[in-house]
């Protein structure tokens, strides 16, 4: 555990003396408030129309009207901001050299993976929590707050953008370019995206639903409506397993290789 956090704050720490967080976050906190300045305006202009008619007062849902397209249209935005945060961890360490320092300390390899890993997951966490105020000023102006959905929604984005990050680091430990390893990252991540695209899941053809079930983007939907599916979780925990088990096994082969 000493050298997972010893790894974990000498990246945490480049991530805050370099631009990068601060872009990453800014540029994701803008244009996620951005899209929620929209919806909270849209909405209260049918709110206000559909009030004109007690018949159809019912019919206004804050989390239909505010924080599913939020939601839905955040998976786009993680698409592109994810990659940056991801691209250096190991490609950098190849490019300058650092990475056979790395092996030349007494640090396994298991270590050396979670400490860059566990340290852009914080970055993706704080992205998050900087967009908590929304859902507060957004209840402020309701008579109830359906706390279920929100708390849903974000679970999921979580999960996905952790998910969107593993795969990164995978691709990080492939290249030795960080400019490739970005590039890259946004092909496999929009090929899992399209992927469920691919075959239409309801046509009752097999692999279509194989292809659905594969799609990254496909199993957060669930999330988005408020519904927390064990399938949906045990999919993203396997994808991230996966994705830094072969991060890892890459870089045991590059140490035998030397």
């Amino acid at each position: 555990m000493r050298n997972i956090a010893e790894i974990y704050k000498r990246e945490i720490k480049f991530y805050f003396t370099t631009p990068i967080a601060y872009v990453v976050m800014v540029i994701f906190t803008a244009i996620f408030g951005f899209l929620f300045y929209r919806n909270m305006i849209y909405y209260s202009n049918v709110s206000y129309q559909l009030m004109q008619n007690p018949a159809y007062a019912t019919h206004i849902d804050l989390i239909i009207g505010i924080f599913s397209p939020l939601f839905s249209t955040n998976t786009i935005i993680f698409l592109l901001v994810i990659p940056p945060i991801s691209m250096r961890l190991f490609a950098e360490e190849k490019k300058s050299g650092t990475i056979e320092l790395l092996f030349t300390y007494p640090i396994r390899d298991i270590e050396i993976v979670l400490g860059k890993w566990l340290a852009a997951v914080t970055i993706v966490f704080l992205m998050l929590l900087l967009t908590v105020p929304a859902p507060f000023l957004a209840f402020s102006f309701a008579k109830s707050a359906e706390w279920g959905p929100v708390l849903s929604g974000y679970l999921g984005m979580f999960l996905m953008g952790v998910s969107f990050l593993s795969l990164g680091v995978l691709i990080s430990a492939l290249s030795e370019n960080q400019i490739v390893a970005v590039i890259i990252s946004y092909g496999a991540l929009l090929g899992f995206w399209f992927l469920g695209w691919a075959v239409d899941p309801n046509s009752g053809k097999a692999i279509g639903k194989v292809f659905g079930e594969l799609s990254i983007i496909t199993h957060v939907n669930d999330f988005i409506k408020g519904l927390i599916d064990t399938k949906n979780i045990a999919y993203y925990v396997l994808f991230i397993f996966t994705m830094v088990f072969l991060t890892l096994r890459v870089l045991e082969s590059k140490r035998w290789r030397g």
